[in-house]
C-alpha cells in the first residue's frame, strides 16, 4: 500500500464516518496501512542503531590495529 492510498482511504473514513467510530476506524485504518509497509519498530530500530555503533568501534579498533602491523612491516 503507497501512502497515497493511505491517505485517500483515512479521507474516505472522515468523509463517510463522523461520530464515534471515527477514532476506531482510523485507528483500523492506520495499522491496516502500516502493517502493508516495510516498517520497524523504535524498539528494533534502537536496537540495531545500538549493534551497528558496537561494529563501528570494532571497525575503527581493528583498522588501527592493521595500520601498525602496515607500519611495522614496512619499516622491516
Amino acid at each position: 500500500m503507497t501512502l497515497d492510498e493511505l491517505t485517500a482511504q483515512l479521507k474516505a473514513v472522515l468523509a463517510g464516518n463522523p461520530g464515534e467510530d471515527l477514532q476506531k476506524n482510523l485507528r483500523a485504518t492506520l495499522a491496516a496501512g502500516l502493517s502493508r509497509m516495510d516498517v520497524v519498530s523504535k524498539q528494533e530500530f534502537d536496537v540495531q542503531r545500538e549493534m551497528l555503533n558496537v561494529l563501528r568501534a570494532q571497525i575503527d579498533e581493528l583498522t588501527a590495529k592493521v595500520d601498525v602491523l602496515e607500519k611495522q612491516q614496512s619499516g622491516k
